[in-house]
Formats: C-alpha cells, structure tokens, sequence
C-alpha cells in the first residue's frame, strides 16, 4: 500500500523588528516608562487588531531598545506600526518616541514560542537584514524586506516618502492620525480630543492624511501580494 506524501503548508508571517532612536537619552526611570508605554500600546494592537498578531512584542534583553514581534495577517503590518508609532508619539513623554522598524516577510520555521526572539525563520532573517541596514542609513525610519527584490524596492520609494512626512508630524496629528487608523470620523475625533471638528481637518490635511493613506494603501496590497507569492 502507497504512502500519501503531504507537503505541509509554509507558514508565512511579517516580522517586526525595532529599534527606539536615541534612547540613551532617557533616564533609567523614563526609559521604564517607555517600556511600559510600548507594552501598553501593543495590548491595544492586540484588541483592534485581534486576528493579526501571531507573536506578541517582546524586548531583546542584550539590547534594551529594541523590540520584536509577528504578525499573521502580513497585510496589517504597516498599518499596525503606524498605529504603534502614533500610541507612543502621543504617550505624553518627553522627547517624543520615535523609533526605526523594519519589516521582514517570509516563512517562520520555528514558532509557537512566547517569545518572538525564540523564533526562526527567513522573516526574521529579513527583518534582522532590514533593520541592520536602517542602523547604517540613519536617516530613515521603516524597511520592508520580502523575497521579491522588485517589491523591495518598491516598497523603499514609497518608505521614503512616508518617513519624510511622518518624521514632520507633530503630536495633534499623530493624535489624528491614530483615530483616522481606526476608522473614526472627524466628528468623533473632535469629541475624544476635545477640539472642534474643524481643527481635526486641518490636522489631518497639514499631516498629508490623504497622501498618507494612498500610499499605505499601496504597501498593504504589496504586502498582501508578497506573502501570497
């Protein structure tokens, strides 16, 4: 009697990489603070986003300002680190967090684990490789890295673009921002911010809210093709 031979599905997943820039800049008691406004942040992830994460956030203990997680729903992640990016930026504490991430997509060969840095996998040999490369290039912000060296690239044109107009978001437009992701209209905004409707619109438009979310909009959907491929 012949043996069936199933091949077993690749698991594909985005790995999120990050690293807090200038974090020695923030005293011991501050820099808690962070950590905990960061933890804090990635449990409201987990309850917007309920179905995405595949690994919660975890902090790499030989390298204090860095943080990793995975994501199962590969077309979420850049939305997930912009909400992430506008949670912390409107945390209250001073300087604003700012932080570079990277986006690595591909298999995970080991998982399950409760620690993202237990983990293996292509995903996080790319996200590794991105962040290392944003560590040299300093001025930017985001990298994604898939197997597709065409979609790498053309995810960086876009990168460019979006780093420059959040690196010029002030905390009111982060705080735009960050209801806009979840679908909020203007009216609610204004009640959750306490300011006048139209203020909110004049934060989104100065913030480039339109350009913004055409562009990731296109990641999504680079995103969504490259862990399909």
């Amino acid at each position: 009697m012949g043996v069936s031979m199933v091949k077993s599905k690749k698991l594909i997943v985005a790995v999120l990489t990050a690293d807090i820039i200038h974090s020695r800049q923030y005293s011991p008691a501050v820099r808690r603070r962070v950590d905990l406004t960061l933890r804090g942040s990635f449990k409201e992830v987990i309850r917007r986003y309920p179905e995405a994460v595949q690994t919660p956030l975890a902090f790499r203990i030989t390298a204090g300002d860095e943080f990793q997680c995975v994501f199962a729903d590969v077309s979420t992640a850049f939305e997930i680190l912009t909400y992430l990016r506008a949670s912390v930026a409107t945390s209250g504490i001073k300087p604003v967090i700012t932080f570079r991430a990277s986006i690595g997509i591909g298999e995970i060969s080991v998982s399950g684990k409760a620690n993202s840095y237990e983990e293996d996998g292509e995903a996080f040999v790319r996200s590794r490789e991105g962040l290392n490369e944003l560590n040299k290039r300093k001025q930017a912000w985001t990298k994604i890295i898939t197997g597709q060296p065409e979609v790498n690239r053309c995810a960086d044109v876009i990168l460019i673009l979006i780093d420059r107009l959040q690196k010029n978001w002030t905390i009111p437009q982060w705080e735009a921002v960050k209801w806009s992701l979840l679908g909020l209209t203007r009216e609610r905004i204004s009640k959750k911010v306490n300011v006048a409707h139209q203020n909110i619109t004049k934060r989104l438009a100065a913030a480039g809210w339109q350009e913004f979310r055409h562009a990731a909009t296109f990641l999504k959907e680079l995103l969504e093709n490259s862990s399909k491929s």
